[in-house]
């Protein structure tokens, strides 16, 4: 249910960057937020659905990958790549770095503190 409600969440933010109705004059008072933002929403949406599928792995050429940061970490260069098309949005190559960033440290922190959790 997390899982669903963090997407729905992460999906209304897009939809207003695409639509051009996000409130970019507030944010940018905010250094970086475009980064920052990158980093925390795929990061925690990298961390939700890896909780979400039960932690499911799977195997690509002999290396178990985590299923669900594989699927944001696919999403996440489309999304990104389709801002090249969009009026009101900019490819940017920093916030794909962001993006996938994010999603490898959350998985890796998600991780550590599932063995580490009283």
């Amino acid at each position: 249910m997390a899982g669903w409600c963090y997407f729905g969440l992460l999906l209304g933010i897009m939809l207003a960057a695409d639509f051009g109705i996000l409130p970019v004059a507030l944010l940018s008072k905010i250094p970086h937020y475009d980064l920052i933002g990158h980093f925390w929403l795929y990061g925690i949406g990298s961390f939700v659905s890896h909780r979400a599928l039960g932690q499911r792995m799977l195997v690509l050429v002999g290396y178990p990958l985590p299923l669900g940061p594989l699927v944001f970490a696919i999403f996440t260069v489309m999304e990104e790549m389709l801002q090249q098309i969009l009026p009101h949005r900019t490819y940017n190559l920093f916030d794909m770095g962001a993006s996938l960033l994010g999603i490898v440290i959350f998985y890796c922190l998600g991780e550590w503190w599932w063995r580490h959790r009283l």
